[in-house]
């Protein structure tokens, strides 16, 4: 391609640069092949580059110098192609508004520069009636009709410019016709918009007579011809261009060519140009990435104040990609754009103040005017008012300045947000009159339909079941029962790679809730996959941290669920400093979290480390957490946990349902005591475990028709499952009576009959007392055998052990249907160190002949090898009599070290004693 320089283009006459770039596109269109989208392949010209495009005042600017002309005579110093190109874009920004401004301008250059003619002036008047819908009024002007009889002298852009009149029926009565033959003589005459339009139809299949050019030979003349000369405006024309390989609408699309003729107009001077061919490389879209090529460009686009290029650039600071990472460089230029009122700017820095952690006041402050600021702007988003709305009762508690919280929920949700639908429906619950209950459902039942709103589910099955008028619709809540979350714990029970295979679409919906805002199924999927990978722990804390960090108590909660599922020492140290961190900078969440790991450790001053964050927490400490304290002073001799004043009165504010319980059972008198219950129940969540609570707590209190109706709406939430039956008959046992404990074994055993197996352990415990009024003999039996035939390895022992304490007519009528020595075997040979260990028990018990003692002797040696400390001890005894293996004391000794270091007391006890002797 021939090189053609930037002052040699300058110099040459409009003609001259045309022909030259027409000859570029003639040598450009290689094929002349149809297509349902002609392909172009059409360049920019090789020249060298130069900042000739002028620089764009900004709009503001632009409106501010205009708005203040006198109107006398022409602003001096400004040339008459700069003067076009202000008043027609005065024109593009409001035509009506500035129609004087603009017509007074024109007519005032018709008056002073003589090469401006009438066929010109006409030409911008009419655009400027047609931009500002003047349509009578320039009817009454005659403009249009004496630009029709201009006739062959009119340029070709003014036959366009009719053209489009015509087929638009603007200022004219439609004539499709007309317009048509008024393109045909603009095209031929090399008006570039003319020959675009006729080649877009033609493209599209369009017979159009009298215009019979190849769409592709017609898009590349027409392409040559807009770039015209190489003046200030030529990067307007650049872009169009760019952009019809961008859109792919009329020409085939392709991205490389897009960012090609983006990138020639950047180094011409074009800034928005230079923000497009920064995007591209960003995306990658249609084009190799050059990471050099993106900073170039971005930076070119940053200095201009491009706004989507300065959020980009932050954006670069705040994740450290191609730049060292920086968020107080991020944040400062989120303030330079919210200072300049972009919504952007605000929306930005609200984020990255969350993303970094509200641990000062001054954050926090700063938070909350952001959210003040943009709530303020004409199209402020719904989730502004949201947050806000959260931080008010956050701030001042659910109970304090109710009205203010309402009304910003309100607005979120007028703005389509979800979350502000959710806690307004929520509001309307806790809060409203029947009219507002009927408001939520009809809220809450659109967020499930339309959003699947993670939350909305639970706070449906509260409107329906907990807190309806007229009792629990249990019809109602039927139709909608199917959408709620499996539970996480029930995929963690005896978690394995095949088991949650198996149930791949709720593990799914787990971890879409968390990362919707879910805690609870945030710290489950932690657990789940750490359980599952353990080498991987630390990945998958900073992966889990990293998305849930926006949401209050996220990352604690990520952190609990690795904690409780880690296997060493080292790993749950690690997770607690993390902990410990978070707590330190006032993560509620964080500190529940250590409390519940320092109560497990089950020593004075673990508890009173526990003790302390409990009371640092204050009132927005869960009240779970209350309650467990509770149970490690009793544990512990220290009688009942008796908060102090202070707390009480903060838990009145910010207490969750069980904190309200919990101080309710604390206060001493009748009215503190309503009082805190009250809260209590108005904020109750609708569940098997915070029934249970309730109904505890109702009996305790003296108020059994309360815990009679907690439990009704607890058996309307769990009628058919196995694994809720046997959560709510757990809560039937904890209440103790006679009929609780009826109605606890009656859901035990329809749970174990539909063959959820955690019922049958809960069974088995009841039959341990063949005395009780619910022990049936066979049924005893039909379970543990059961059991027993379905029993996985490592589950065989604890089963072979109830069995043991059965009753001897139950252990002989099981010993004639079951073999327990062939079971074991089995287990033992899939590698199971217990079953190997029992096994060799079984063939040393009953040996009579050499072959089964060497046998059991090689099991035993099996177990302990595994790991067995059992196994180890036993082995230890056997080399020190010679039971089955050759004496000897050197190996006795060896393996009774090595079961005592695997934790077997009996081998501590007795290795201590030899070293002592």
């Amino acid at each position: 391609m021939k090189r053609l320089s930037i002052p040699g283009l300058r110099n040459a006459g409009r003609g001259r640069a045309r022909s030259l770039l027409l000859a570029l596109a003639l040598s450009a269109a290689a094929s002349t092949a149809m297509a349902q989208q002609p392909v172009i392949d059409f360049r920019p010209p090789d020249i060298e580059a130069a900042k000739v495009c002028a620089d764009r005042k900004s709009n503001d600017a632009l409106e501010l110098q205009w708005s203040n002309w006198d109107g006398r005579q022409l602003p001096p110093g400004v040339e008459y192609r700069d003067l076009d190109r202000e008043l027609m874009r005065l024109r593009n920004i409001d035509a009506d508004k500035y129609f004087d401004t603009v017509k007074s301008a024109y007519d005032l250059r018709r008056q002073e520069d003589p090469y401006y003619s009438r066929a010109a002036y006409l030409l911008d008047v009419v655009a400027l009636y047609v931009e500002a819908e003047r349509f009578d009024e320039l009817k009454a002007t005659g403009f249009v009709t004496e630009l029709e009889t201009i006739g062959p002298s009119a340029t070709p852009g003014t036959i366009n410019f009719l053209a489009d009149l015509y087929l638009e029926g603007k200022a004219v009565p439609q004539d499709i016709d007309r317009g048509i033959q008024r393109k045909l003589q603009a095209a031929y005459n090399g008006d570039p918009d003319a020959v675009l339009f006729l080649a877009e139809k033609t493209s599209k299949g369009e017979d159009v007579p009298g215009w019979d050019m190849d769409p592709q030979l017609a898009f590349t003349l027409g392409f040559s011809s807009l770039l015209g000369n190489l003046d200030n405006a030529i990067c307007g024309r650049v872009r169009r261009i760019a952009r019809a390989f961008e859109s792919g609408e009329v020409i085939a699309q392709d991205h490389a060519l897009a960012e090609a003729w983006y990138r020639f107009a950047a180094d011409l001077g074009d800034d928005q140009s230079a923000w497009q061919t920064a995007r591209y490389h960003l995306s990658g879209e249609g084009i190799e990435k050059d990471n050099t090529t993106l900073l170039r460009y971005l930076q070119q686009a940053f200095d201009a104040d491009i706004v989507p290029a300065k959020v980009q650039m932050a954006k670069l600071y705040e994740e450290g990609d191609l730049v060292p990472p920086d968020l107080g460089r991020a944040m400062a230029i989120y303030d330079d754009l919210a200072a300049d009122g972009e919504p952007v700017g605000y929306e930005r820095a609200i984020q990255l103040l969350a993303r970094r952690g509200l641990d000062t006041p001054q954050d926090r402050q700063k938070y909350e005017d952001m959210l003040e600021a943009l709530t303020k702007l004409p199209d402020a988003p719904g989730w502004a008012f949201s947050r806000l709305g959260v931080l008010t009762q956050e701030e001042n508690g659910l109970w304090t300045d109710q009205e203010a919280s309402r009304r910003l929920f309100e607005a979120a949700a007028e703005r389509g947000d979800g979350e502000g639908k959710l806690h307004l429906a929520r509001l309307y619950l806790r809060d409203g009159d029947a009219q507002d209950h009927q408001k939520a459902i009809a809220i809450l039942e659109d967020l499930i339909s339309t959003e699947a709103k993670a939350g909305a589910i639970d706070a449906l099955r509260n409107a329906l079941l907990c807190t309806a008028p007229d009792g629990p619709q249990i019809a109602e809540w039927a139709r909608w029962k199917s959408l709620e979350n499996e539970d996480w714990w029930r995929l963690f029970e005896d978690v394995t790679e095949a088991k949650l295979t198996d149930k791949a679409d709720a593990f799914a919906d787990l971890q879409t809730s968390a990362i919707a805002g879910s805690m609870k199924d945030a710290g489950g999927v932690a657990a789940i996959l750490t359980e599952l990978e353990p080498a991987r722990v630390d990945d998958i804390i900073e992966h889990w941290r990293a998305l849930v960090r926006d949401h209050d108590g996220g990352e604690a909660s990520v952190l609990e669920g690795a904690y409780n599922a880690v296997d060493t020492d080292a790993r749950r140290e690690k997770i607690r400093s993390a902990l410990q961190q978070l707590a330190d900078g006032g993560d509620i969440a964080a500190m529940a979290a250590l409390a519940e790991i320092y109560m497990n450790e089950d020593d004075a001053a673990s508890l009173k480390k526990a003790t302390d964050l409990v009371e640092g927490a204050g009132g927005r400490m869960k009240g779970s957490v209350l309650w467990h304290l509770d149970d490690a002073y009793r544990e512990a001799g220290k009688g009942r946990y008796q908060p102090p004043e202070t707390l009480l009165n903060e838990i009145a504010a910010f207490g969750d349902f069980q904190a309200l319980l919990f101080a309710a059972d604390r206060v001493k008198s009748d009215e503190r005591r309503a009082f805190y219950y009250d809260r209590a129940e108005l904020i109750m969540p609708c569940d098997i475990d915070a029934l249970g609570v309730k109904a505890g707590y109702a009996l305790d209190a003296g108020r059994p028709d309360t815990a009679d109706e907690a439990l009704t709406v607890a058996l309307a939430l769990s009628p058919e499952e196995g694994w809720q039956q046997v959560k709510l008959g757990d809560i039937y046992l904890t209440l103790g009576s006679i009929a609780d404990r009826e109605a606890a074994f009656k859901l035990y055993t329809e749970a174990y009959e539909q063959g959820y197996r955690p019922a049958a352990w809960r069974l088995l415990d009841w039959y341990s007392d063949p005395g009780s009024r619910f022990y049936q003999e066979d049924d005893h039996v039909k379970l543990l055998t059961e059991l027993l035939n379905s029993a996985e390895p490592d589950e065989l022992y604890s089963i072979a052990s109830r069995l043991k304490k059965a009753p001897d007519s139950v252990r002989a009528k099981i010993s004639q249907v079951f073999d327990m020595k062939d079971a074991y075997r089995q287990a033992a040979g899939a590698g199971n160190p217990v079953a190997m260990r029992e096994l060799a028990k079984l063939l040393r018990d009953g040996a009579s002949v050499e072959s089964e003692k060497n046998e059991a002797s090689d099991w035993l040696e099996k177990a302990a090898k595994a790991g067995d400390a059992e196994a180890m001890l036993m082995l230890a005894q056997a080399y020190a009599f010679g039971v089955g293996v050759e004496h000897s004391a050197d190996k006795a000794r060896e393996w009774l070290k090595a079961a005592a270091t695997a934790g077997d007391e009996t081998a501590a006890n007795l290795l201590s004693g030899l070293e002592t002797n």
